[in-house]
């Protein structure tokens, strides 16, 4: 089982068994809120399970866990704080190997993400990537194909690219695009210092009652002194979904524990985030763009990785 497991590691294919991370990232202000401040970390949890049907076809059924945890200082008033976002997928991995040194990968994710104070259709979501790959030799591999995810009614595709290439056996180049690029060097199979950037993110539906009784997604009594009629609800201006969006780039710094069980830091900058408020039809509500200031970031990961050797 292993040595054929070692050969989809090789060809870029197999996620990892177990992964295990939590992110922080400083206190920034809220320019569209002052003096409001806000504060999100990150935790993430992964589990991977191969399953080996023949010589040339697996099947890895897996369980994703993702949650923004989010605090807030000097609020002003009226404020309703949000405090977790979370997201749940059961992605199903499919991979076949293919003559002449080919291979086909097909991956389905179905999941939720929100806050889920209530559960609704809307916070159901799903993802596909499809990838065909071609090692061109023990040190260099190429793929190219496709990714969709559909949320809140909007299909979202995208083309993929995925290198990974050894111009060394210690130094290692990988990089899926649109999500991510890895530099890596190793020294004495123990130890990996490195360079990273990615893009990631998250759309949230939002349930809490909080919001959702208020005006404008519901109706209250109206004041005269506005130009807006609260007495009627304005679904247009309703937030029904949070877009949350990140980019980073940083040093790692991997350390191999025993085993293939490593531990690895990322200590980088938070080159950009966005948090995007729509409504019920997808459209950005009146001010509901806001972006967040750069700023330093830690990130630590606890990962099992299927044997490469």
């Amino acid at each position: 089982m292993f040595k054929t497991l070692i050969a989809l590691a090789a060809l870029g294919q197999f996620p990892d068994l177990v992964d295990v991370s939590g992110q922080y990232l400083p206190e920034v202000p809220v320019e569209s809120a002052q003096p409001l401040r806000t504060q999100v970390s990150s935790y993430e949890l992964s589990v991977n399970i191969p399953i080996v049907l023949s010589d040339t076809t697996f099947l890895i059924p897996g369980l994703g866990y993702h949650v923004d945890s989010v605090s807030f200082s000097n609020p002003p008033q009226g404020f309703t704080p949000l405090r977790a976002f979370h997201a749940i997928e059961v992605p199903l991995l499919f991979v076949q190997l293919l003559p002449k040194d080919w291979s086909l990968s097909l991956r389905l994710a179905p999941g939720i993400a929100g806050d889920l104070r209530a559960i609704d259709r809307d916070v159901f979501r799903f993802s596909a990537v499809a990838l065909a790959t071609h090692s061109f030799s023990d040190s260099f591999v190429l793929g190219g194909g496709g990714l969709v995810s559909f949320a809140f009614g909007s299909l979202l595709p995208l083309p993929a690219i995925y290198v990974d290439w050894h111009p060394i056996p210690s130094l290692q180049i990988e990089a899926f695009v649109p999500a991510f690029a890895d530099v890596k060097y190793s020294l004495f199979e123990r130890v990996e210092l490195g360079l990273h950037v990615e893009i990631s993110g998250n759309e949230y539906a939002v349930r809490d009652a909080r919001i959702r009784s208020q005006w404008p997604c519901g109706a209250a009594e109206n004041d005269p002194l506005t130009p807006a009629d609260e007495g009627r609800a304005d679904l247009s201006e309703c937030f029904d979904h949070l877009a949350y969006s990140v980019g980073t780039a940083g040093l790692t710094v991997g350390v191999r524990l025993f085993s293939t069980v490593w531990l690895r830091v990322l200590g980088g900058y938070s080159f950009f985030r966005r948090f995007d408020q729509y409504n019920v039809r997808h459209e950005l509500i009146t001010g509901g763009r806001e972006d967040l200031p750069g700023v330093f970031m830690f990130r630590g990961n606890l990962t099992w990785r299927i044997p490469r050797s």
